[in-house]
């Protein structure tokens, strides 16, 4: 429980976001720095990383489910806040030992999160400074 008179962040709702995308983003990172690193092992296929949804969990689950409209299911945040790891299928040419990693692609990518990873903790940063602002105690 907090101090009396300062402010948990963790409770509000738009730092808990925060938080869920760093994390998020940080899976991901890990991911595309296994691809880089296996640039030249033959046969790797690179991965990549998203956030599972409601109707992935249905689809790993045991459960017989009928959609009647593809619409159905879609888009709704996932319970568990988890992350389905995944190959998707290589839309280049493979390399003669079958890999599959571009590493100009994948370093793209690199660079792509780590401009995310920045956006979070700007706007972090921005709503924590408001909140100080404000003269809010802030238990930081």
């Amino acid at each position: 429980m907090a101090e009396r008179g300062k402010m948990d962040l963790s409770k509000l709702a738009l730092f808990g976001a925060i938080n869920r995308e760093r994390s998020y983003l940080t899976e991901r990172q890990k991911v595309l720095a296994e691809n880089v690193a296996n640039a030249n092992t033959p046969g790797y296929l690179p991965k990549d990383i998203k956030k599972t949804g409601f109707s992935d969990e249905l689809k790993s689950s045991t459960l017989a489910l009928k959609v009647t409209d593809p619409r159905h299911l879609t888009g709704l945040p996932s319970q568990k806040g988890g992350y389905m790891v995944y190959t998707p299928k290589p839309s280049d040419p493979l390399s003669l030992d079958g890999n599959g990693v571009i590493i100009e692609d994948q370093l793209n990518e690199v660079s792509k999160v780590r401009g995310d990873y920045n956006r979070m903790i700007s706007i972090y940063n921005s709503f924590k400074k408001m909140l100080t602002t404000a003269n809010t105690k802030i238990n930081a």
